[in-house]
């Protein structure tokens, strides 16, 4: 069964008059001046610094070096390693957590909201600040396993690259929560009930009702957070092992030294298109640019 989609309707009269008196006011070049902000935007914050980052890589053999880089190289599977099981996880806990919210009475489903949004707007550094300090041998984490006899020897989780999962999960939930729970509320409510009136137990419906429509919100949100878990840069660097950076780690490592400018932005490239790749062929399999609207 899939999520429901609208014919688009043809505007009516006074609107068609409206838009062309307004397409006249601009001597029939309204659209192109509609287009120039993001046109402009797009131009200087996305094509130019890519056009650059393939300059500096251009230099001193800077791809080449890129691959005989064996720190980066071995970066590589870990970084997919990382994306892939924050996707899952972030799925798996943004799925329920969004079912919760669309069956639970109308104050708790608020306050999980609020919850979220706060979460959402919430510094990203202060996040990681946090988890670092539950993490900490002798943190509140130990206190609490130490309370109830799991624990009493210090713990070893931080700067160790596992740390990375739990707080890249808490970072990305909303990434799906959001469209998810978007796609709940496009569900109609009279295909459940006659899942109901038919007999349909709960899990039946949940899986032969609820999911198959929520799939463009999932797809939409998969490739999001997939896409930013390979680029993530602060939380596995600031939680994960000094000695296991991803790529993002290795690349920011590399701008920093002197000399090493042109095999960063090699790197740099290099993560670009893999990304460029990843979301083309998701897209390709999926149609996930035709859900990104519905989501």
């Amino acid at each position: 069964m899939s999520v429901r989609s609208h014919p688009v309707q043809p505007l009516p009269a006074p609107a068609r008059r409206a838009s062309s008196r307004l397409r006249g006011a601009f001597g029939g070049s309204g659209v192109v001046w509609l287009l120039a902000p993001p046109l402009v935007f797009l131009f200087l914050l996305l094509f130019v610094p890519v056009i650059y980052l393939i300059f500096e890589a251009s230099k001193e053999s800077g791809f080449s070096r890129a691959f005989e880089d064996t720190v980066f190289t071995d970066s590589i599977p870990r970084t997919f390693v990382l994306a892939a099981i924050v996707t899952a996880f972030a799925m798996l806990l943004g799925t329920i957590y969004a079912l919760a919210m669309a069956v639970a009475p109308r104050w708790i489903a608020v306050v999980m909201l609020v919850a979220l949004i706060t979460l959402f707007w919430t510094s990203l550094l202060v996040r990681t600040y946090g988890w670092m300090i539950l993490y900490f041998p002798r943190g509140p984490l130990f206190d609490a396993l130490n309370a109830v006899g799991l624990r009493d020897r210090p713990l070893d989780i931080y700067q160790t690259n596992f740390a990375s999962y739990p707080a890249m999960v808490h970072v990305m939930l909303p990434f799906v929560v959001l469209p998810v729970y978007a796609s709940l509320l496009q569900l109609d409510p009279l295909q459940v009930r006659a899942a109901r009136v038919l007999g349909a137990k709960p899990f039946l419906i949940l899986r032969s009702v609820v999911l198959p429509q929520l799939r463009a919100g999932m797809l939409a949100a998969g490739v999001l957070v997939f896409i930013m878990s390979l680029g993530f840069y602060v939380t596995p660097e600031m939680l994960g092992s000094p000695t296991g950076s991803m790529v993002a780690g290795v690349i920011g490592g590399k701008f920093n030294l002197p000399g090493q400018t042109s095999v960063a932005a090699a790197m740099s490239v290099l993560l670009v298109l893999v990304i460029v790749i990843f979301y083309a062929i998701a897209d390709r399999v999926f149609g996930v640019s035709k859900h990104w609207g519905r989501s």
